[in-house]
């Protein structure tokens, strides 16, 4: 049997015992960082929502002011109406009812301002407790990785130290090689044919000359499809 690759084996199968020993921490490791990602939405929408609001708020003060002018305005024609004459009396009627058409749109609209900004009071609120919740189940997370990692050290440290050791045992090239499939083959790099003649890695058709050629466990066998080291599957099954 070619050495090298009876070694690759025994490294493929302790990469594998340490991804499985490590795969619960890096899912809790990933929920924690999907979850801060969603708090840096949240507080970029919250940034935004507080700029509108603020928008509003100097919409409905200009509004208020105007209603103020406008009054003021409406009681000095009021006086007017009681002292000019009879002939100026229609004239200051008329501009008496657009000022308080004026003043009534105002005061709709300062109305609906004040219903918009409770409105995105509220959103600030419920935003606010959405990160809050968020950010009291990114700590339950941190602790139970925490847990896990305390847990599985002492196992992991002895997994790392065989892989060490078996590590030295392979010429550079190959392990440099199977390094390499690691990488881009999310922790695989070692696989075999199926009983249907297929790459159990990338499900490509594996010519029948090429599956006896594996068979003989005599050569560094790559697959043309993913480029994963094929082998015997009795040799990933052997203890």
């Amino acid at each position: 049997m070619f050495e090298d690759l009876k070694w690759l084996v025994e490294l493929q199968k302790l990469d594998s015992q340490i991804y499985r020993l490590t795969s619960e921490e890096r899912n809790i490791e990933n929920m924690i960082q999907r979850m801060k990602h969603e708090i840096e939405e949240l507080a970029i929408n919250r940034v935004k929502i507080i700029r509108k609001q603020r928008e509003l708020q100097e919409d409905k003060e200009i509004y208020q002011t105007d209603i103020l002018d406008h009054r003021r305005i409406l009681d000095q024609k009021q006086i007017d109406l009681n002292n000019d004459k009879k002939t100026k009396k229609e004239h200051i009627k008329r501009e008496v009812k657009k000022l308080e058409k004026a003043v009534e749109v105002f005061e709709d609209r300062v109305v609906a301002l004040t219903n918009e900004t409770n409105a995105i009071s509220q959103e600030v609120d419920s935003n606010d407790k959405s990160i809050s919740k968020i950010k009291k189940k990114i700590r339950s997370e941190e602790k139970k990785k925490q847990v896990l990692s305390k847990l599985s050290e002492n196992e992991l440290q002895k997994l790392i130290k065989k892989k060490q050791k078996i590590e030295k045992t392979i010429r550079k090239p190959f392990l440099n090689h199977y390094d390499r499939i690691m990488k881009i083959r999310n922790g695989i790099a070692i696989t075999f044919v199926t009983d249907e003649g297929l790459c159990n890695g990338c499900k490509i058709h594996i010519p029948y000359q090429f599956q006896q050629k594996i068979k003989l466990k005599d050569d560094y066998n790559n697959c043309e499809g993913c480029g994963r080291i094929l082998v015997d599957i009795e040799m990933l099954e052997s203890k």
